[in-house]
């Protein structure tokens, strides 16, 4: 783990910020002795965020910070850093100290945190926060320092992050009223499904009604259960590295079950062994897209991209 400074003060706003109060709350507090505080030559209060921390757990007061004792100067550091610098290299530095210590939970919560504060968007969230995490436990197991199943523990514990957080945010999410529908998962022979579980979670965020088919799923149950539901987008993520050869195939066995009364947009995800010939991409849809990010197709659905709208079917 890289050096964390320990000795972190924070202004009245950002101690507002972590304790979900108003600032002239926090210098009541302050005014009154109940928070220790100090001032600045220039006359500014600071906080110690030990001092912030003990007054938070002594009046029961659950921040952000409250599931990392003794860890709050790392996690605080880590997520200024994302905030402040748009970086998340602290952030990924402690995620990985607690991967090689084996402090799963602490990883799940640091994550759980971070997708709760929306301090970034949650395309980011996936593409870069979980997505970078994962691609340096890759890179560990490649070295030797992880085993096999440590490194399906990180992902196992990403797919808790993305589950819980969906649950969370389940109540107040929009709703598509049966215009928007999805069907989304991984093709078969692609056990890992990150990224659809993102893409799916992205979709429903967005209103968006989502049948998801998770990892492992044959391609030609994409086409019966996007005619059966009527969806008007195809989310599959791809086994990697895509060759062309297996764009081309699935799109073929897509254009098979296409039924032009019930028409839909296809959207491919994944990492590509090369550029995919246009010519593999070509069939009976709407269109065909090829995603490296869901960023990417965030863009997409914000910029009202020609997805139609699903046609009513009886179940």
């Amino acid at each position: 783990m890289e050096h964390f400074n320990p000795d972190l003060s924070l202004t009245s706003t950002q101690a507002a910020e972590l304790l979900d109060v108003h600032p002239s709350t926090v210098k009541r507090w302050c005014n009154d002795g109940a928070l220790a505080s100090s001032k600045t030559g220039g006359g500014h209060r600071r906080i110690h965020l030990e001092d912030l921390q003990l007054f938070a757990r002594e009046n029961e007061i659950d921040t952000i910070l409250s599931p990392f004792h003794p860890y709050e100067p790392h996690v605080w550091t880590a997520l200024q850093e994302l905030q402040d610098d748009d970086s998340f290299r602290r952030f990924h530095s402690l995620a990985m100290s607690w991967v090689f210590r084996g402090q799963l939970q602490r990883l799940h919560d640091l994550f759980l945190t971070l997708a709760r504060s929306e301090i970034i968007p949650f395309s980011r969230f996936c593409d870069e926060g979980i997505r970078g995490l994962m691609e340096q436990v890759g890179g560990a197991w490649h070295a030797g320092k992880l085993r096999a199943g440590e490194e399906h523990m990180v992902t196992q514990a990403m797919i808790e992050v993305l589950l819980e957080y969906r649950r969370e945010v389940a109540g107040s999410l929009p709703r598509g009223h049966g215009e928007r529908i999805a069907v989304v998962g991984s093709t078969e022979g692609n056990q890992h499904h990150l990224g659809s579980l993102c893409v799916r979670v992205l979709l429903e965020r967005k209103g968006w009604e989502v049948y998801y088919l998770g990892p492992d799923v044959p391609v030609e149950d994409f086409g019966a259960i996007q005619e059966g539901r009527g969806a008007g987008l195809v989310c599959i993520s791809l086994t990697p590295p895509a060759t062309t050869g297996e764009v081309a195939r699935l799109v073929r066995i897509l254009s098979e079950f296409y039924h032009a009364e019930h028409p839909y947009t296809l959207a491919l995800g994944g990492s590509l062994a090369s550029p995919v010939d246009p010519e593999a991409t070509e069939g009976p849809f709407e269109r065909v897209d090829m995603y490296g990010s869901c960023a990417e197709l965030e863009m997409t659905l914000d910029q009202g991209g020609p997805i139609p709208r699903a046609e009513h079917v009886q179940a």
